[in-house]
């Protein structure tokens, strides 16, 4: 009887140490995982804005009249100096007409004053005529000359209006709006508005990207590093650029303070449209062979970034690695120290 109860009681340790001995070989549960490879990655800093055209000039009139045609509409291309709208023109060909009566009607004055003034100052040297009447003549003689000369500017300058009734191109570019009809009433560039906006006009043959970069970031930045410029309208392609001009003053808003930066397009230009909303990855820095992970492989624990590599022994097990980190561009990260190439890492 004590024999059997030894015997049951031996086959319960076995039993017991076989399921000890499993439990051990349980290989972890890994889930997904990644291999640490070498690459090309960037540091990037990205600057927020808009596609702007080299030159953009909203043409103005400058002088107030009723539009009477144009001769352009909105997405036409324009040269300088050419005729893009014409104001009514009648009233200031009137007003011209009548700055010519009175130029004429003064240069018969300041003639006949010069008729008058010779005649006297022959008298005056044949002892006839009064010291004083001369001097009379001669004032009048100025009075008309005077006159003569503000009529004639008054004639230039409504001659010079009538010309500006006539609206030219400033610049060579593309015809970006043009929201006034024929028959609507312009204000010259002289009056408190500043002026009615008949058009805008943009030189689009070169363009570049209008962007704010956080403060935190500016000191990376510098004049001549390459971007790739991306936009919405165009989702699946990007356009190279340069860093042209970065503003040696910030602008602060909301206690946050940004600075402007200009990206040139270097190509693509004519796939691009002014005040396309679009932002532009600045490389700051490139490691062509570096160590790369996932940046899902990462564990923070405090300050120290953790990684757990899987060794696929019998049984698979993980062991955790300290690692140190370098560049980090969208998912992926730059491991400087902890890790080989080629190590298998699991992906939290």
């Amino acid at each position: 009887m004590r024999l059997r109860i030894v015997l049951v009681l031996l086959g319960l340790l076995a039993f017991a140490a076989l399921l000890v001995l499993r439990w051990r070989h349980v290989e972890p549960e890994i889930g997904p995982t990644a291999k640490v490879k070498r690459g090309r990655i960037e540091r990037l800093v990205v600057a927020s804005g808009t596609i702007e055209p080299e030159d953009l000039v909203e043409v103005r009139s400058r002088v107030s009249g009723i539009i009477q045609k144009f001769l352009v509409d909105a997405g036409d291309r324009v040269t300088a100096g050419q005729v893009v709208a014409e104001l009514d023109r009648e009233t200031l060909e009137a007003a011209v007409r009548e700055a010519r009566a009175v130029v004429h009607e003064a240069q018969v004055e300041r003639d006949h004053s010069e008729l008058e003034l010779r005649r006297r100052e022959t008298l005056y040297s044949r002892g006839v005529e009064a010291k004083d009447v001369l001097d009379a003549v001669r004032a009048d003689r100025a009075r008309a000359e005077a006159r003569c000369e503000r009529a004639g500017a008054t004639l230039e300058r409504l001659a010079q209006e009538l010309a500006y009734a006539t609206i030219t191109a400033p610049i060579d570019g593309v015809v970006l709006s043009r929201d006034l009809n024929p028959g609507a009433a312009a204000a010259s560039v002289a009056s408190v508005t500043g002026g009615t906006v008949l058009m805008i006009i943009a030189d689009t043959r070169q363009m570049h990207l209008l962007g704010i970069v956080d403060e935190n970031e500016i000191a990376r930045v510098q004049v001549g590093m390459p971007a790739h410029i991306r936009t919405e309208a165009y989702a699946d392609r990007q356009f190279p650029g340069k860093v042209r001009k970065i503003a040696s003053i910030g602008e602060r808003k909301n206690n946050v303070t940004s600075f402007q930066v200009e990206v040139t397009v270097v190509e693509g230009i004519d796939a691009l449209r002014p005040r396309m909303s679009a932002d532009a990855d600045i490389v700051t820095e490139v490691h062509e062979d570096a160590l790369l992970i996932p940046e899902a492989a990462l564990i923070y624990e405090g300050d120290n970034l953790v990684v757990e590599s899987v060794e696929r022994a019998s049984p698979a097990r993980l062991v955790r690695h300290s690692v140190r980190t370098g560049i980090a561009n969208k998912d992926l990260v730059e491991v400087v120290d902890g890790l080989s190439e080629g190590q298998e890492v699991t992906l939290q």
